[in-house]
């Protein structure tokens, strides 16, 4: 496990992983510039994070910057202005002295095409790499060399919505593709993830590691094959991330609550529908995912706890014990099985009136979708990283649920409100308030 024990910073060493980071050191050692491409959640950030860790921290300094479709030259000029100092009359290099930077791009490709074809950070990337040097914007235009800086980048390969990147500036690094890892590889990956997780849980849980590892692995590929991208469902994009999003619920299992190989398999079953099926969009796919590929792999490789884990409803989370409105009684936070709906309701119902105390009260009738809803935001909010787009009518309970879920999790709701003319700088305005309530708050 990482030192910060943060899902997103694991890497199991593979045979590929190994390779790619001493291919990237070899030739960093080389200053050489190194680009690797690849597909969504092939693991290439993490790979380049894990190989600058191999670097002296002594010798190097790393600057991380992501591109977008909103990033401008400019803006990536300025990113690098404020990162260098003048050495000599004309040379500009990295802040701390006796440091060579590494100026790592991720999403190189995201910049959007203008009139004349070209993305203009990417042309500024060309002219820096090519000749290490950047002219002063304004003033007298002075051509400044950079010095002691070498160049890193990720890339996703051109079609499916990712632009093509200039070839002219693709030629001046070393491309090394990263492809998904072979179904073994995958399978070392996370059983060795969930073996670490659950050694000091009770032996049965231990017993279907590798099975829980296939059955997800067999989950993702049938979605894969029978659930492919359209125009009308864009957003049914599997990738391994997607598994990593289940070996993450995995992980938030405790000795104390999941103890029997049932609870494990209810859990297992329980976040591969909150990150495949919550994501699709009508009734056939989502008892497709839910109810006939998940239930048939639950009898394939967990027939002897398949009725205890199809049981319905399936709700999870950390609520059970918790109490937001008591800032001095400790919270466990334990994510557990929340039992059926009376239980979920009975809570609910007494979150809902706490909440009224300190906020302007809703009525709200908590019925079992709402009940069902509400869990789900909950344990978007309460997961790491976690980001969510609810989407529906007007009056279907959205900001309402949002709310009642924020308040459960011990957070702060905090609202952008649209007005006619919003525009870009009220958004960046909007962002600097929010800031700075997080700082003070």
């Amino acid at each position: 496990m990482p030192s910060d024990r943060k899902f997103s910073s694991i890497l199991v060493p593979t045979v590929d992983t190994t390779r790619y980071s001493w291919l990237m050191t070899t030739l960093l050692l080389m200053k050489r510039p190194v680009m690797f491409c690849g597909e969504s959640g092939t693991a290439k950030t993490v790979t380049v994070f894990s190989a600058f860790r191999q670097l002296s921290s002594e010798t190097y300094m790393f600057l991380n910057v992501n591109f977008s479709s909103r990033t401008s030259s400019k803006n990536f000029q300025d990113i690098i202005e404020e990162n260098i100092d003048k050495k000599t009359l004309k040379s500009y290099g990295p802040k701390t002295a006796g440091k060579k930077m590494i100026l790592f791009i991720d999403d190189l490709n995201m910049p959007i095409i203008d009139t004349y074809g070209t993305q203009a950070p990417n042309a500024l990337l060309k002219f820096l790499v090519e000749r290490n040097q950047l002219y002063q914007r304004g003033g007298d235009l002075e051509l400044r060399d950079i010095i002691d800086t070498q160049y890193v980048g990720c890339i996703s390969p051109p079609g499916g919505g990712n632009n093509r990147v200039d070839p002219r500036l693709m030629s001046l690094y070393d491309v090394f593709n990263i492809t998904f890892p072979s179904k073994e590889s995958t399978q070392k990956i996370y059983s060795s993830i969930l073996r670490k997780a659950l050694q000091e849980f009770p032996e049965e849980c231990m017993a279907p590691i590798d099975a829980i590892t296939n059955a997800t692995l067999s989950l993702y590929y049938q979605c894969c094959e029978k659930l492919p991208r359209t125009p009308v469902k864009f957003h049914y994009i599997f990738n391994l991330r997607d598994l990593s999003r289940v070996y993450e619920g995995l992980l938030q299992a405790t000795p104390d609550k999941i103890n029997t190989k049932s609870m494990l398999i209810r859990l297992w079953r329980n976040e591969c529908m909150r990150v495949f099926g919550d994501r699709l969009i009508n009734e056939t796919d989502r008892g497709l995912v839910n109810n006939d590929i998940i239930g048939s792999l639950i009898k394939q490789f967990f027939s002897d706890v398949a009725d205890d884990a199809n049981v319905n409803p399936i709700l999870f989370g950390d609520y059970a014990l918790s109490d937001p409105t008591d800032d001095e009684k400790e919270d466990p936070r334990l994510y557990e099985d929340l039992g059926g709906w009376e239980q979920v309701a009975t809570k609910m119902e007494k979150m809902l009136e706490d909440y009224g105390f300190d906020n302007k009260p809703m009525n709200l009738v908590l019925f079992n979708d709402a009940l069902d809803h509400l869990t789900k935001i909950h344990r978007i909010i309460r997961f790491p990283r976690g980001c969510g787009l609810l989407v529906g009518f007007g009056g279907s309970g959205k900001q309402s649920l949002t709310k009642l879920a924020t308040f459960v999790a011990g957070y702060q709701t905090w609202t952008i409100n649209l007005i006619r003319n919003y525009k870009e700088e009220d958004f960046k305005m909007d962002l600097q308030n929010l800031y700075k309530e997080v700082v003070t708050s």
